[in-house]
């Protein structure tokens, strides 16, 4: 081969690796708590999160992976550069290390309080013990009062577990998360008090800086059709 003829193969070459790095999937991020993620028997994954990607990838025609881990984890994907997109809850945390591209759900934060204490509002939390996930900011009133004795948890089925068992006054999670702990827990209701909203708060997809502006475009339309069609709100009924 000349050398004329040899440079400008390897000019090919190069020119054509952008695009084929362009062509790999996208690598996304998402909680690994059920029933956002729920891990089925053969090994794969279904869950709240998992059909919304679903959905997303075969609406945008976008190819994605997905890794599902421990939520003070998502940020870390970003930080470590393993992930292009993480679904997480919205905040300065998030805000700082990627950019917000598309709203994924609207959540409530609740709390379930254990029967007979008369707590049903944040201020009688003060000198209770509180469980809540590790590493989760719920509410300033909550988190930044330290007359609030805040006990480090799992996940909401070991929280509600602790709860009937006397070893916690109440706990604060996403109702999602809740509601499905309490019905696969199979605990009785009488052994708490009703449960009563903080805040809303929303979830959104977040990608990396710099992602192809036209890949999140593509998301973006598939979400507004989503959207549209109701398929994002049958989805959310399935886990309500």
């Amino acid at each position: 081969m000349s050398r004329w003829w040899r440079g400008l193969y390897l000019l090919g070459v190069m020119l054509a690796l952008p695009a084929l790095a362009d062509e790999r999937p996208l690598r996304v991020t998402i909680n690994d708590v059920e029933p956002y993620t729920i891990h089925q028997a053969d090994g794969s994954r279904g869950g709240m999160h998992m059909d919304i990607l679903n959905a997303l990838i075969r609406t945008s025609g976008i190819s994605m992976e997905s890794t599902s881990v421990v939520y003070v984890r998502i940020a870390a994907a970003l930080k470590d550069g393993s992930a292009d997109l993480v679904v997480g809850v919205e905040g300065p945390e998030l805000d700082a290390l990627a950019d917000r591209v598309l709203p994924f759900h609207t959540f409530r934060s609740v709390v379930i309080p254990r029967a007979g204490l008369g707590i049903d509002r944040i201020e009688s939390l003060r000198g209770r013990h509180l469980g809540m996930a590790r590493g989760a900011f719920y509410d300033e009133r909550i988190n930044n009062d330290d007359s609030i004795i805040k006990d480090a948890i799992a996940d909401p089925f070991q929280g509600v577990r602790m709860l009937s068992f006397g070893r916690l006054d109440a706990v604060i999670s996403s109702d999602y998360l809740l509601h499905y702990a309490l019905r696969q827990s199979g605990l009785d209701r009488k052994q708490f008090d009703p449960i009563f909203t903080i805040n809303e708060r929303r979830y959104a997809m977040y990608a990396r800086k710099g992602l192809d502006p036209v890949l999140i475009r593509q998301l973006q339309h598939a979400m507004a059709l989503l959207q549209r069609k109701g398929e994002l709100e049958r989805i959310l009924a399935r886990y309500q």
